[in-house]
């Protein structure tokens, strides 16, 4: 048994070093199959591992460590090897503070008994309210905007660059010829290799926004047939209605469309009920128009979000025509 345990432990140091031979890695494989107390410490090297190769996500959430250390010292009660498994948690945890990780929300998806390290991908979820930066393993910058989650494979950056967005991101992309750089939404997906564009794909919205900043993209549509692709440039924006599937190629300034990672909103003739969206993510409000004419009014210009609630809906109601009656996290918008 003890050499057993020795031979396990070599094939998993070389697993985790990427030194690992095809029949070493069966071996492996057989071996944590054949055994719980195996299963149980690689199962625990695997998070270790995941959590030193978690992107560099900054927000000023000091909470989001203390809920991590306080399910750390849960779980550890719970591991089949107690001292051993609570031991590499807390290291785990000290790599994650190093790191200045908040992890408001970081998930793992894996199958340790699957040969392939494609089984194993990682979430970052930017919480509603809040907004997060994250630094990918080829130093691509991306901050994802309130409500908003980004996958991506183990294998990023090793077979390709490939990332799936829900809601909306930021991207500032490494260049990399040989390896292009793609963000899947589900109804658009964006194709580059190395340049400065927003991407805007909330579920709940009827729309999908693409900006570009710098560099070139290439926009395909893989839930409209014979739609080809679009190629765009600098301050050229696309959007896409999900319900129509119609396409829109127009000149912009898109920077504008950036500004939200400063603190700021900007729109140009954009209707009341389409702003109250951003707002709502922003302060996990729900906001209901009850009147149709102030729901399809236009607005032009740029709101401060360190300001309150309450002060962006003054601002809003140019007209002073606006009756606002919170109940709660419901705020009830209706004509005086």
């Amino acid at each position: 048994m003890l050499s057993e345990k020795k031979k396990f432990e070599d094939l998993m140091i070389d697993y985790f070093s990427g030194t690992i031979s095809e029949s070493d890695q069966q071996l492996l494989t057989n071996l944590i199959n054949s055994n719980n107390d195996f299963k149980a410490q690689f199962d625990e090297m695997t998070k270790l591992r995941a959590v030193s190769f978690i992107p560099k996500i900054e927000s000023g959430k000091q909470t989001n460590y203390n809920r991590l250390i306080q399910q750390i010292n849960e779980e550890s009660s719970m591991a089949v090897s107690h001292s051993w498994t609570y031991y590499f948690r807390r290291i785990a945890a000290v790599i994650t503070l190093v790191l200045s990780v908040s992890i408001a929300s970081f998930y793992l998806y894996k199958d340790i008994t699957a040969p392939k390290e494609s089984t194993i991908c990682y979430e970052t979820i930017a919480p509603i309210g809040s907004q997060t930066k994250i630094i990918l393993p080829d130093s691509t910058v991306v901050w994802l905007n309130s409500g908003s989650s980004l996958k991506y494979s183990q294998t990023f950056d090793k077979k390709d660059r490939q990332v799936s967005l829900s809601g909306e991101g930021y991207f500032e992309v490494t260049k990399n010829k040989e390896k292009p750089f793609f963000v899947h939404t589900g109804s658009l997906d964006v194709k580059v290799t190395g340049t400065v564009f927003n991407v805007k794909s909330y579920k709940e919205d009827k729309n999908i926004e693409v900006n570009l900043l710098e560099g070139v993209v290439s926009v395909t549509f893989p839930e409209k047939t014979n739609s080809g692709s679009y190629t765009m440039k600098p301050n050229e924006k696309i959007v896409f209605n999900k319900i129509l599937k119609t396409i829109e190629l127009s000149e912009t300034d898109a920077s504008r469309s950036a500004l939200w990672t400063t603190g700021k909103l900007c729109f140009v003739d954009v209707t009341i009920e389409e702003i109250s969206k951003d707002l709502e993510r922003k302060f996990h409000v729900k906001i209901q128009i009850k009147n149709e004419k102030i729901k399809n009014e236009l607005f032009s210009g740029s709101l401060n979000l360190n300001l309150s609630l309450k002060e962006l809906l003054t601002y809003l109601d140019v007209d002073k025509k606006f009756k606002v009656i919170q109940v709660g996290d419901t705020i009830n918008i209706s004509s005086k």
